[in-house]
């Protein structure tokens, strides 16, 4: 039986300390500043509604992005809550939302998706982004989102579908089965945006609409050239390659893109849908 999300970083980050929770941060940086993630998030947090004098949540904030955005939409009279399993995470979520005059707009707790420490009602809008993909047994998540949420309030989810990866490669048959195994390996459940619609339908929300995105960028810095990159070593930890295989695939990769532009991406899933008034 396959064992998935067994490679990946976010799976459980409760215990991360200060070094490994500035990694995966300086991850999440990087991909927030590619310009097709930043038209996404403003499409996705345009679909919400987010305006000015919101309560808004942030399930698995992370460093912080996207509360940060949410803070700048809901102004000095609204607020954007992260949540997040991870203190150390957390620091570095407060500290650039400090650096950027955003504090007083920004608060900040440690808790789980699946027991959001909360009570009924008390937002208008909660949003999880790339964050129920790493979690063990997220479908319990969007009820508990509807829970918090203000009778008429919304609710949206913006995650991964692991399979649907594109880069510039010239070997198909290896590409192929490198994307596979990270698939599996990098996220518990890489399948689950393609579910979102029946699970928020089963919360009991109204209005469920879906939105695709395809994030893609052609630096070969950038996060989803690293994705590529962390994608075969991925492969190779779990055994769907060789080292010749993965050695082989990444000296390719690299003189792809010595040689012009390539792409590098991912398709994403937004779900959203209104909790009934």
């Amino acid at each position: 039986m396959t064992e998935y999300g067994s490679q990946s970083l976010f799976r459980d980050t409760a215990g991360l300390d200060a070094t490994q929770a500035r990694e995966l941060a300086d991850r999440l940086e990087l991909r927030a500043k590619s310009p097709d993630e930043i038209e996404a998030r403003a499409a996705y947090l345009g679909l919400l509604d987010v305006a000015e004098g919101d309560r808004v949540l942030d399930v698995g904030c992370g460093s912080g992005v996207v509360t940060r955005e949410i803070a700048r939409r809901v102004g000095p009279s609204g607020c954007a809550v992260g949540v997040d399993p991870s203190p150390a995470l957390l620091a570095i979520a407060r500290d650039l939302a400090d650096v950027e005059g955003l504090g007083n707009r920004v608060e900040l707790h440690e808790g789980s998706a699946l027991a959001l420490p909360f009570a009924d009602g008390a937002f208008d809008v909660a949003i999880a982004v790339t964050a129920l993909s790493h979690t063990p047994g997220a479908e319990g998540a969007i009820p508990e989102m509807a829970r918090v949420v203000r009778p008429g309030g919304r609710i949206g989810v913006f995650d991964l579908d692991t399979d649907m990866t594109s880069v510039t490669h010239p070997d198909r048959t290896l590409t192929r089965r490198i994307i596979a195994a990270a698939s599996d390996a990098n996220a518990v459940d890489g399948w689950l945006a393609r579910r979102l619609p029946l699970l928020f339908v089963r919360a009991g929300l109204q209005h469920v609409r879906v939105r695709g995105f395809f994030p893609l960028d052609m630096d070969p810095r950038g996060f989803y050239a690293g994705l590529a990159e962390r994608a075969a070593d991925s492969a190779l930890k779990v055994g769907a390659i060789t080292e010749s295989e993965c050695r082989d695939w990444l000296e390719a990769l690299h003189a792809e893109q010595d040689r012009g532009p390539v792409i590098a991406g991912r398709l994403h899933i937004f779900v959203w849908g209104g909790k009934p008034a």
